[in-house]
């Protein structure tokens, strides 16, 4: 029996075990009643009342809707005691006759202020109700997820909890983790990303936008996507602002800490493949002697290409939240979280590597089919601490400091055999063998200094001092290959293998980046009332200098040949002979433009407006400014096109919010708001980059894109934690830019390269709904979103002219943006017991086709075929403060597929091609992952 058989039972025993353990006995009412926030009016689910009378004693909880109850009291006099986390403790006393007495309770927090609230608890800031009321009084179109609600999903990085937040799919990394997130249908390159509302340079070396999935989940008390801007807002964010906000210093002392270990199904039939990453060396040569330093070959070691095989890696998980205040009158406040991952992961993958120009009439063909399985270890590292300071009321000092790294250790084996394409068994060819081992180390570091003062009744001043760095660093990425022949004896069939020899380069190159960022935010809010209603005017604006060094340093060496001219037989790569011969002389490698430096200045200004038209209409408005200055210097000779430059522009975003109260519980929104997005540092320098499928190329002639944004939303929020939100959305984006594939140059015929480009304007509009519903126990939160984008480009069509002869022309083609999926679905069944401390989750997610890659050619856009999944995650109480918890994730698991959408001419006969299923489309890839699982004690303070 192998192992997954085994986790796999012990995942239904799990469950069976949890919910055995959660009976209660079901009694008859006597007393009941609900719990509320006295000054949000919010409902406080799970708040504990304890029940003292003559002969009994008995406690329960509020349930989904902020109830609780107690059934088949005899008659006399009881007392009532409700406690919550971050509230004062409130008793009542009550007599019980034959009837039900409803008892209400209104708990006062902590920390209360008139005309605003401040939850001073952490436990009270993440729940689900929280959550809603957030949504519910914000004054743009926002999407949350609280800390409770995070800690109960399936998931362990933001990346993929992003994946459960209506209109929000995610790109995949190749281990099938989730990595960047897509907002209604834009691309990644079109959102922001916030830690507790600050800005945050990303690790990546070619762009701006961050990867999510080096935060780990727990560091959050909740997950804000804006989905509309407001002028106080920065501008850069057509999809979707991500607001990371981190924990908070609770009222009183809070400490929780978790432990995990799991397991990754894959790895058991496809064993982790491991390389001694301890012999690499940071730098590389040049870097260590000068750039004028001819390298030898003993300079590169070898134990990172030498492979160790581990058939069953245990994943691990720690964490640790500790937060409190002190002082007389608590006025300090101090909270510090961290998170530790080891996840071990693997990924089996079959891809058709195409040639650079299709056949006559588009039908694409195919030089290799690469069949490859890859290792992955991500060591996860993030802490988080804040300390506050209230000096006085309405004044307040904070600082707070994120440390994000990700260690990832990734091992690669392909092989590729020319001519296995068009077989199913054995034949005459070659069979290459490669192995490519790859360290990237990503760090993103925040520290920010917050001031907040009232000046008088009705003046505020608030500002923040932030510096920020993120750099990502791959040493010495290592890819060496070797190779054998198979020969078939056409008169028995038998089969020949000729030894393996060493084949072609070895390639050794280091990468790494650096983004530093200062920044300095102020803004002046003044509270009048105009015509005896509340208003709000607030002016402000940013002074941010972003600066980024880039730097690439590649080498290759020559396989030596024997003495006979013969290819070099391979035993192992520490007896592999390699040397620089030719134009390889082992220099610092080709002089080009992948080593730069860029500088960013960002100016912006803003007016803004809020203000009551009547009891139940309320106005947001105003206008941002923002001014950019780009420079840029790369490492290419002074005679090169493009060597350095500058680039500079200043954009007016204008915004006009409306919020109407159709009751206490129902808002309509309706929001215009203009926005832009920069393109990344490394399109805009004329950078080059030579790829293993494509070569990629910078545009410093690329304009940044520019939107006009239009929503309207619905509200809905009949409980705790109910709701029900209906919304539509429309873009119309000026210059949208997507990365394209160009045709091959006369002068190299056989290379493709990707490059930025802007494609004219392109529209996007949607319809979102959101459901969340709890009766009893059982829940269901559910949300569905369609999205219909189009733009028109040309595309080259070759076909044949009237003399026989190929020739191109070019057509227009409407195609969706990039990255948009035309339905999105996330169901999540949802059961809780507070009684007997048991969460059970079942989460579905759907995400529709989608383009992944764009190709000039009439008709070859590569998509992603629908993708579904399906994850499970439960939690048991017990002690009190402690709790045991599950997540399994891919249950099904679902591959993830890639195709052309065009009719299969490849199934039958020898044009047949493997991995295909399909007389409709071509598939090109196919991803397995299988699931991953994960068991863990939590305790809770």
């Amino acid at each position: 029996m192998d192992i997954f058989t085994n986790y796999v039972r012990y995942f239904y025993l799990t469950i069976f075990l949890c919910i055995l353990f959660s009976f209660t006995r079901v009694m008859a009412s006597g007393i009941r009643g609900s719990v509320y926030d006295a000054v949000s009016k919010e409902t406080l689910i799970g708040a504990v009342i304890k029940l003292q009378g003559p002969t009994v004693t008995q406690s329960s909880s509020a349930n989904l809707e902020g109830k609780y109850s107690f059934k088949n009291l005899t008659p006399g006099n009881y007392i009532l005691t409700c406690t919550y986390v971050g509230y004062a403790k409130t008793t009542k006393q009550v007599t019980v006759s034959n009837s039900i007495a409803e008892v209400n309770f209104n708990l006062l927090p902590f920390s209360s202020a008139l005309n605003e609230v401040i939850v001073s608890s952490t436990a009270s800031k993440e729940t689900d109700a929280s959550a809603r009321f957030l949504e519910k009084n914000t004054n743009q179109v926002v999407n949350i997820l609280s800390a409770k609600t995070i800690q109960l999903l399936p998931d362990i990085t933001v990346a993929n909890i992003m994946q459960r937040v209506s209109g929000v799919v995610i790109d995949r990394s190749s281990s099938g983790e989730g990595r960047y997130p897509v907002i209604r249908g834009m691309d990644k390159r079109y959102n922001t990303t916030l830690v507790n509302g600050i800005k945050i340079p990303s690790p990546d070396n070619n762009n701006r936008y961050v990867p999510l999935d080096l935060f780990p989940a727990e560091l959050l008390q909740n997950l804000e996507v804006s989905k509309s801007l407001i002028p106080s807002m920065e501008g850069d964010a057509i999809g979707g602002t991500i607001n990371l906000v981190m924990k908070d210093a609770p009222s009183q002392l809070f400490i929780q800490a978790n432990i995990a270990g799991g397991y990754s199904a894959i790895l058991a039939n496809q064993p982790f493949q491991a390389f001694n990453h301890g012999v690499i060396n940071k730098k590389s040569p040049a870097e260590v002697n000068g750039s004028n330093y001819i390298a030898a070959p003993l300079d590169f070691p070898r134990g990172n290409l030498s492979y160790s095989q581990n058939s069953h890696p245990v994943n691990s998980t720690y964490g640790l939240t500790i937060g409190d205040r002190f002082g007389k009158n608590k006025q300090f406040g101090a909270v510090v979280s961290a998170s530790y991952q080891d996840i071990y992961r693997g990924t089996n993958s079959s891809y058709l590597f195409p040639n650079p120009q299709p056949a006559v009439n588009n039908i694409p063909a195919f030089a290799d089919i690469y069949l490859r399985k890859y290792s992955f270890e991500d060591r996860r590292f993030g802490a988080y601490g804040k300390l506050d300071y209230r000096i006085k009321k309405g004044q307040k000092l904070s600082l707070f400091a994120t440390y994000i790294n990700t260690n990832q250790f990734q091992t690669r084996s392909t092989v590729d055999s020319i001519l296995a394409i068009q077989r199913t068994g054995p034949g005459n060819g070659n069979v290459n063998f490669q192995q490519r081992s790859t360290w990237t180390i990503q760090d993103i570091f925040n520290i920010t200094l917050q001031g907040e003062h009232d000046l008088g009744t009705k003046f505020k001043f608030d500002w923040s001092g932030v510096y920020s760095m993120a750099k990502q660093q791959i040493p010495d990425q290592s890819i060496f290959s070797t190779l054998e022949s198979i020969t078939t004896d056409a008169a028995t069939g038998a089969t020949k293998t000729t030894p393996l020899v060493l084949d072609g380069q070895m390639t050794r190159e280091w990468f790494h980046n650096t983004d530093q960022d200062a920044a300095f935010y102020a803004n002046l809010t003044y509270q009048p009332k105009v015509f005896g209603k509340k208003a709000e005017f607030k002016t402000g604006g940013l002074i941010r200098h972003k600066h980024r060094d880039n730097y690439d340093n590649p080498y290759a060496l020559i396989a030596q040949q024997t003495a006979s001219n013969q290819p070099q037989v391979f035993t192992d790569i520490f007896n592999a002979q390699y040397a620089f011969s030719g134009v390889y002389t082992g220099g610092s490698g080709e002089i080009n433009a992948n080593t730069y430096s860029t500088s960013e200045d960002i100016d912006a200004g803003y007016l803004q407006g809020k203000i009551l038209l009547s009891e139940k209409l309320e106005a947001l408005g105003g206008l941002r400014i923002e001014h950019t200055y780009d420079s840029y210097q790369t490492a290419q000779p002074a005679v090169s096109d493009g060597r350095s430059g500058t680039i500079h522009y200043n954009d007016i975003l204008p915004s006009l919010q409306f919020k109407y109260a159709l009751t206490d519980q129902q808002n309509l929104r309706v929001a215009y708001y203009k926005a832009l997005s920069r393109p990344g540092y490394f399109e805009i320098v004329p950078t080059k980059t030579v790829g293993e499928f494509y070569s990629t190329v910078g545009n410093y002639n690329l304009n940044r894109s520019k939107a006009d944004n239009l929503d309207l939303r619905y509200e809905f929020f009949p409980g705790a934690a109910d709701q029900v939100l209906l919304g539509a959305f429309y873009k119309r984006i000026q210059d949208p830019i997507e990365i394209s594939v160009q045709p091959p140059s006369t002068s190299n015929f056989n290379t493709l390269t990707l490059i930025p480009l802007n494609f004219g304007t392109a529209t996007n509009l949607g319809l979102e709904a959101t459901v969340t519903k709890y009766i009893g126990n059982f829940g269901v939160s559910a949300n569905y979103t369609y999205t219909h984008s189009r733009i028109t480009t040309d595309k080259i069509l070759l076909q044949r002219d009237a003399t026989g002869q190929i020739a191109t022309s070019t057509v227009a083609q409407s195609r969706p943006l990039q990255g948009q999926a035309d339905h999105i679905a996330n169901v999540s069944l949802l059961y809780k017991n507070f009684k007997g401390g048991l969460d059970m989750q079942l989460a579905y997610v759907y995400t529709g086709q989608r383009i992944t890659q764009l190709s000039p050619y009439y008709g070859l856009d590569y998509y992603q075929t629908p993708f579904s999944q399906l994850d499970f995650s439960i939690e048991k109480r017990f002690l009190k403060k402690f709790s045991i918890y599950s997540k399994v994730n891919n249950l099904t698991n679902s591959p993830l597929k890639v195709k052309i959408q065009q009719q299969n001419t490849f199934l039958t006969g020898n044009n047949r091609l493997p991995i295909q299923e399909s007389s409709n489309f071509i598939t090109v890839q196919k991803d397995y992952y299988k699931p991953s699982f994960l068991l863990g004690l939590r305790y809770h303070l």
